[in-house]
């Protein structure tokens, strides 16, 4: 695999393409906490994470094989911008349990969303609704972390 070079304009693309498919797949998760079955949509977004994540990853040119085929100063690059941003999922190879303790970092409204689906009334919407802004959140914060750190490795300064 080939290491691929981005011009801004390039890379602003891959981003938004991104962004639109994080906020399709918030979709799916905010469908799966609808349901009234228990710790389902636990399972559909680690589902989701665990094939967003290293397609997010390998579009920016962050998967590791990428990173390894990159020359020195923009592997060193990679590594110290991943390591500022303190993102765990540039570059590494992607595990369920890595996923989980992603998802670990929004566990109260993880939790709270499992209570809610139960609530008559509303409790169904509420709890896809935070499905919904869960996955997005989680997802667009790689997202922006990926750009940040792409950019930086190819020497370019990040537009907002």
């Amino acid at each position: 695999m080939s290491v691929q070079r981005y011009g801004d304009a390039e890379l602003d693309a891959i981003r938004d393409q991104c962004l639109q498919r994080v906020k399709r797949m918030s979709w799916v998760s905010a469908g799966a906490a609808a349901m009234p079955v228990p710790l389902l949509d636990l399972v559909v977004d680690v589902g989701v994470l665990y094939t967003l994540i290293p397609e997010i990853n390998e579009r920016f040119g962050l998967a590791p094989e990428q990173i390894d085929a990159m020359s020195e100063p923009s592997r060193l690059q990679v590594w110290k911008r991943r390591a500022e941003r303190g993102s765990a999922l540039i570059g590494m190879v992607i595990t369920r349990t890595l996923i989980q303790r992603s998802l670990q970092s929004f566990w109260i409204r993880i939790v709270t969303r499992q209570v809610a689906k139960f609530i008559p009334l509303g409790g169904q919407i509420i709890a896809g609704a935070m499905g919904y802004w869960v996955m997005r959140q989680l997802a667009m914060r790689h997202v922006d972390d990926c750009y940040e750190v792409a950019a930086a490795a190819r020497g370019l300064q990040p537009r907002r």
